[in-house]
């Protein structure tokens, strides 16, 4: 039997796990560094051998046969998360939540209101994040519809980037111009107008742009920034200057 054939490779530096897309949709992990990953928070979205590439099932109670494009990896050393994007847009998110990165709570309810599903601040399996793409909509009531162009079966018709942080989250909007962040914040990683220490998924004024011109988002450690058309640094915030060449050049 042919070996897969791989399409798309993500792989975190810092949490020491990887994903991988095969050209049918199927998402694969493991371990890539035995000393900062474990899967003990559940960052590589199934169970088995952490240190063989396994693929990952996805289950999901709004439709079957889930295809992946596109798969994201995050985290510090032994505390990891993942997020994953299907054909149809949605995104899933799995591994620590311990800062609430995984975006799995109401906006409305707030960090105080966020409820870890069975008591647990982390996630073996890929959760589907509806809260985030809902407040995506609200910010943005045209987006997704197919009048701009965006069919059901298009994978960026909500969220066009994603990037994950040590702890945080940060979601870039399909219309080029909405940052949306969650997670840890008390480093000012999230750009909010406020500076609290954690925070549920959140439109980020200062990240967001006032003109679709925002072409990628980047998370490291403390520090978020947002790239534009050519590569280039539009804006960051949190703990960015001694890493803000690394990230350009890890972006670009």
């Amino acid at each position: 039997m042919a070996p897969p054939l791989f399409t798309q490779t993500s792989q975190s530096t810092e949490a020491g796990h990887t994903i991988k897309i095969t050209k049918d949709g199927i998402a694969f992990s493991y371990c890539h560094n035995t000393n900062s990953c474990s899967n003990e928070l559940g960052e590589l979205g199934r169970t088995n051998d952490p240190y063989k590439l396994l693929p990952i099932t996805l289950v999901d109670s709004h439709h079957t046969n889930i295809e992946v494009l596109q798969a994201y990896t995050g985290g510090f050393p032994s505390s990891g998360h993942s997020a994953l994007i299907d054909s149809q847009g949605y995104l899933y998110l799995c591994g620590c939540d311990r800062w609430q990165q995984l975006g799995l709570g109401s906006p409305n309810g707030g960090s105080t209101g966020y409820t870890w599903k069975g008591g647990r601040l982390w996630q073996t399996q890929f959760q589907r994040a509806d809260y985030v793409i809902e407040l995506l909509q609200q910010l943005d009531p045209n987006l997704g519809k197919q009048q701009n162009n965006m069919s059901e079966n298009n994978p960026r018709r909500w969220i066009r980037d994603v990037a994950l942080g040590g702890d945080h989250t940060v979601i870039l909007s399909s219309n080029k111009k909405d940052v949306v962040v969650f997670g840890k914040a008390g480093e000012g990683q999230l750009g909010l107008t406020s500076k609290p220490w954690v925070s549920s998924p959140s439109k980020s004024k200062i990240l967001s742009s006032s003109s679709p011109d925002i072409a990628a988002v980047c998370a490291f450690r403390f520090c978020s920034m947002t790239l534009d058309d050519d590569g280039q640094m539009k804006s960051s915030v949190g703990k960015c200057s001694k890493l803000r060449k690394t990230l350009s050049e890890a972006c670009s």
